[in-house]
């Protein structure tokens, strides 16, 4: 899968069984949906699911997870190309070449992201996909879930750390690897979901969830940056990149750090917490974080009934070093009389809870 900060794919299963536990519901909210990772758990548990993200390159990995219960049939562009199966559109990505394209020149011989002759396919690929949704041979569903197969078959071979903000100085074993074009899997459920871009305040205020999970951000990093060129593959548009750039960050380009920054504090999360209508709410968050613990908790106990669980989970990191976190999942469930009297959260009560313990 994708390498992206903040992903909760070693510990998707084991939230969502925490999650659920002795909880009936139908329709849950992942506020800061990432890849989709946990919303595809809950979907494939029975609930419909709403995802937020401000980026496009999540937005198609969210799309293709949690809105398509199957792999999209293509139908426009199979009549209009004759390729008559899903191998054959695979077979046809993986076989174009664009030489003299502007990822080539860019991220290949000027910035060592990609070998020469990954980057000519990968160029290839993309053409084809913006062509044919130029041509409006794609169908959102289609066009997201293309977006997304081809952005999860480029990463494996990209010759990174991880992110994009930076590539390494030599070539990494990886990096040597053709890139191969493969189909993302997908979540079948009880029901197709949403994934909405925007703001998750702005996007989920006022609405009503039986189960919302929330996992902000950690930090003040700005992921627009950091996967700048994905994000702008993903965009189906040619960045303008700074020359004088190392990493080909965009001249211009949606600047995200506001809204992360805001996001990332305290009462970001109060204001969403109070602005939608749950019955359960579940928080995970890592320690040494931009929130302090106590606080968190605290805030939280303002809401229900709460339990807290920590469990251990991998975290991205570009520094050498373990990639071990204890990660604190708070599962809060609204008594009758709260729910009955929602308001926002007293701001003025955020105060270290030296009662609770963990379970």
């Amino acid at each position: 899968m994708f390498r992206y900060f903040g992903s909760k794919h070693s510990s998707a299963a084991h939230v969502a069984q925490l999650a659920t536990q002795g909880f009936s519901g139908t329709t849950a909210a992942d506020a800061f949906g990432g890849l989709g990772t946990i919303g595809a758990v809950l979907k494939g548990n029975g609930f419909k699911v709403t995802t937020c993200d401000v980026l496009n390159l999540p937005n198609a990995f969210q799309h293709a997870r949690i809105v398509c219960q199957t792999r999209p049939r293509f139908s426009r562009l199979r009549a209009a190309t004759g390729l008559r199966t899903s191998q054959d559109i695979l077979d046809y990505l993986d076989t174009r070449r664009a030489e003299r394209s502007w990822l080539v020149s860019e991220f290949s011989t000027q910035r060592q992201f990609f070998t020469h002759d990954n980057a000519v396919r990968i160029a290839g690929a993309w053409n084809a996909i913006r062509r044919w949704d130029e041509a409006r041979l794609l169908s959102e569903s289609e066009r997201k879930y293309l977006l997304a197969s081809f952005l999860n078959s480029m990463d494996p071979c990209a010759n990174t750390a991880g992110t994009y903000y930076a590539h390494l100085k030599h070539w990494h074993r990886k990096a040597l690897k053709p890139f191969q074009m493969k189909w993302l899997p997908v979540q079948a459920g009880v029901a197709a979901g949403q994934a909405l871009v925007g703001d998750a305040l702005e996007m989920l205020k006022g609405k009503r969830f039986d189960l919302l999970y929330l996992d902000p951000p950690y930090n003040r990093r700005d992921y627009s940056r950091y996967y700048h060129l994905p994000e702008s593959l993903a965009s189906l548009k040619r960045p303008n990149t700074n020359p004088e750039s190392a990493s080909g960050v965009p001249m211009k380009m949606l600047d995200a750090s506001p809204l992360i920054r805001k996001s990332a504090e305290a009462s970001y999360l109060q204001n969403l917490i109070s602005s939608v209508e749950w019955n359960r709410l579940v928080v995970q968050y890592c320690e040494g974080s931009e929130i302090p613990m106590a606080e968190l908790r605290q805030m939280l106990r303002q809401t229900g009934t709460l339990r807290e669980f920590v469990l251990p989970a991998l975290g991205y990191t570009t520094a050498a070093g373990a990639r071990q976190h204890k990660h604190h999942v708070f599962i809060v469930d609204q008594t009758r009389a709260k729910t009955r009297a929602r308001g926002r959260l007293n701001s003025s009560a955020l105060r270290p809870n030296r009662d609770l313990n963990s379970p």
